[in-house]
């Protein structure tokens, strides 16, 4: 899916969301950002699923990062300061 489909399903969905009064327009942009800022830095998560996830230290992050390893040796995983 191009950024382009992306986007417009994104912002279909804040029209919906708006329509009934759910959820956050701010925290939903928010969030599509930083997943679209993380699939821009490789070509290769073009047709990826973005997870987004915030560790209270470095090391807490170090350890996710190996269990997921484990369990699946296929995943991408960027890391974003």
């Amino acid at each position: 899916m191009s950024l382009r489909n992306r986007c417009t399903a994104f912002y279909q969905k804040m029209q919906q969301d708006a329509m009934f009064r759910q959820g956050s327009a701010v925290d939903d942009l928010i969030t599509f950002v930083i997943a679209e800022h993380g699939r821009a830095l490789d070509p290769s998560l073009a047709e990826t699923f973005p997870l987004c996830l915030y560790f209270g230290s470095h090391r807490d992050r170090e350890e996710i990062v190996e269990l997921v390893r484990e369990v699946k040796p296929s995943t991408k995983i960027k890391r974003m300061p």
